[in-house]
């Protein structure tokens, strides 16, 4: 299991409250049986079940991600969609028992190393007469 923190960089910082946020450490010497039950709790409470598959779910990842990274859950909701997937992504490849700082490395290497990002549409088959 990964021990260590992660320091996701964000592209856009917000402010939260007295301060900017350009950062978030995802401490995951945090995780505790009672982080995870409070995360489940919290996504669950909401009627969310997209939850039942852990790694998979924004707002389980999300919600820890908060409480691993001192951020409180609000803000990190606040970030632009980008910053947002980086961050509960990274987060669900540890809850999916992967090294989220391998993750979060080809994550960044594949934002910035590719000027398009997204592959291109497939060409539409000629059409037989």
């Amino acid at each position: 299991m990964f021990n260590g923190t992660v320091t996701v960089k964000l592209s856009n910082p917000i402010k939260w409250e007295d301060r900017e946020i350009s950062q978030v450490n995802l401490d995951f010497d945090k995780v505790t049986g009672a982080v995870i039950n409070q995360c489940e709790r919290e996504t669950f409470q909401g009627g969310n079940l997209s939850g039942l598959v852990r790694s998979m779910s924004a707002e389980y990842c999300a919600r820890m991600a908060a409480l691993i990274s001192g951020i409180p859950f609000r803000a990190i909701e606040k970030l632009k969609a980008e910053d947002y997937d980086c961050v509960w992504q990274t987060v669900g490849a540890y809850v999916g028992k992967q090294n989220p700082q391998e993750f979060y490395n080809q994550f960044v290497e594949g934002i910035e190393g590719d000027e398009e990002f997204f592959t291109d549409p497939a060409e539409e088959p000629e059409k037989s007469e």
